[in-house]
């Protein structure tokens, strides 16, 4: 072998081995119409445990930390389903709630974004991942809001809890990540444990008769609709963690998305100017869904899919005791 083929294979050996080379690396595998989101030579962040990393919601920690992330993200989901019941209770408008929330979670995510010098909607490699995760989460978390305000927290919750079954469908067929018989049977399982443990009235109630247009019927179907629009948005974000990017990055999309449309639902559904205990529940379902978003995306980062959605199941306990 002569000195300058040496040196070519020397070259080309750096640049694979650079950012610039590892970009062109994920860019080959970006999802297309007809191949999964990602491919499963994409390394997952959790696999970098030796990153330099300047931000705590950064570290390159292992299955532990990513377990971690979603149990506090399952908590203060827990909490903000609470401010959102009491203030349903009090008469505030779900447009009214839901534009609060985004307006104070995209004010904090910008300005840790701003502060990173990070751009707000990400690299331009993963813009429309970003987009589109906005988009899907926004019309889960709407639907979310309208079955907690509908139905008992109980079975909004245990409803909502489908969204492991659907993140880790979607996540086998999206993502390549395996769902082996073990996992299936326990989430199975786990929901199963969450509907006995939980007895939600729209199952246990002894009513076998459901008018379809009744807001108990219509508050079920978007229950559901918001899991499996959910699941989604989760199988998104974790394809944009694995591209490297900062959960700030997917809060702020997400919040600053859904903004402008929750200002033209509010227009329809009309304005509760808040009192003093209700403006401090709305800052309240800020800074908790501000907490568990960001838990959530890093979360999502450094576990599986499937694993991830299914610690969800935390927040039925905690709402067993409110």
């Amino acid at each position: 072998m002569s000195t300058s083929d040496g040196l070519s294979k020397m070259e080309l050996n750096i640049q694979i081995s650079s950012p610039k080379g590892r970009l062109l690396n994920r860019l080959s595998s970006f999802p297309s119409n007809s191949s999964p989101l990602h491919s499963k030579g994409v390394p997952l962040s959790s696999d970098n445990n030796n990153n330099n990393n300047n931000n705590w919601w950064e570290w390159g920690g292992s299955n532990l930390s990513g377990v971690a992330c979603m149990v506090i993200s399952s908590i203060s989901y827990s909490f903000m389903g609470l401010f959102v019941k009491l203030l349903s209770v009090s008469g505030v408008p779900s447009s009214e709630v839901v534009l609060c929330r985004c307006t104070i979670v995209a004010v904090l995510a910008g300005a840790g974004l701003k502060r990173m010098r990070h751009p707000l909607l990400g690299s331009p490699e993963v813009r429309q991942l970003v987009l589109a995760r906005a988009f899907v989460g926004y019309i889960a978390l709407s639907t979310y809001f309208y079955s907690i305000q509908v139905l008992p927290l109980r079975d909004a919750t245990v409803l909502n809890f489908t969204m492991p079954i659907f993140t880790a469908i979607l996540a086998a067929l999206m993502l390549n990540e395996r769902w082996g018989k073990r996992e299936a049977a326990g989430t199975f399982f786990s929901f199963l444990g969450v509907i006995l443990v939980s007895q939600p009235q729209f199952m246990f109630s002894g009513d076998a008769t459901v008018d379809p247009m009744n807001n108990i019927a219509v508050g079920i179907v978007a229950a559901l609709l918001g899991s499996s629009l959910g699941a989604l948005s989760y199988v998104i974000v974790r394809s944009i963690g694995r591209q490297g990017e900062p959960p700030l990055v997917c809060v702020f999309a997400f919040a600053a998305f859904s903004a402008p449309f929750s200002a033209v639902a509010m227009f329809f559904q009309g304005l509760k100017v808040p009192i003093l205990i209700e403006a401090a529940g709305l800052v309240m379902v800020g800074l908790t869904a501000f907490t568990a978003q960001v838990f959530l995306t890093r979360g999502l980062q450094l576990e599986k899919a499937a694993k991830a959605s299914s610690l969800q199941h935390l927040k039925v306990r905690i709402c067993l005791i409110f």
